[in-house]
């Protein structure tokens, strides 16, 4: 099993080697405590304000990374899209990217930032595999062509961070059209911790 990490109030170092990765680690951290208040006890504030906020990241330009233009919905500037912020307001394949574009349309340059945020484990009508709600969304990142692949989720005990870290090792290495050094970063709120953990891998 990956170590995975605890960000929480009392540990806020992050141990990642990819830029992005730890951008996207510290952006979420500085969300813990509007993500926990009861005002986004719900899993549509709750998925907004993770939208928004990595919406206003991937505009940024930061040390090592250029800003990006991201397909977004249900951002709204009640959440805090800051001014100046250009997001296509519409999802596209997945709940939100990060991309170059041209000046031409419909002739996208580079993906560097597919997300996937699923709350419920367990799809409608599916009840034999465990924690289908993550993996069928988890999928989608398989096949996407991008630099940085994030699936975000939410976890109630100890059992649940290790069993989909097993699926998760297992699609990586079973999924053939993956190229080798394919990345991926993983966050999994708990409440128990008021924070969340987060781990990051790749194709080998």
């Amino acid at each position: 099993m990956t170590t995975w990490k605890a960000y929480s109030a009392g540990n806020t170092s992050v141990q990642l080697e990819d830029i992005s990765s730890k951008y996207i680690v510290e952006a979420l951290g500085e969300i813990l405590k509007q993500f926990f208040s009861y005002e986004f006890n719900q899993r549509p504030q709750r998925t907004a304000l993770i939208k928004s906020t990595l919406a206003n990241l991937g505009n940024k330009k930061l040390k090592g990374k250029p800003p990006y233009s991201t397909y977004v919905n249900g951002v709204t500037n009640l959440l805090g899209q800051e001014d100046g912020v250009k997001n296509n307001h519409s999802e596209w394949l997945y709940d939100l990217h990060w991309y170059t574009d041209t000046n031409e349309p419909y002739l996208p340059q580079c993906s560097h930032l597919v997300v996937e945020c699923e709350w419920n484990p367990k799809r409608k009508g599916e009840r034999k595999v465990s924690y289908n709600g993550i993996k069928y969304d988890f999928q989608k990142l398989l096949v996407a062509n991008s630099d940085l692949r994030l699936m975000i989720f939410i976890i109630k005990n100890d059992t649940d961070i290790l069993e989909l870290d097993r699926y998760f090792d297992k699609a990586i290495d079973n999924y053939a059209n993956l190229n080798l050094g394919s990345k991926f970063l993983f966050i999994a709120f708990d409440q128990r911790i008021n924070g969340f953990h987060y781990v990051a891998k790749q194709k080998q």
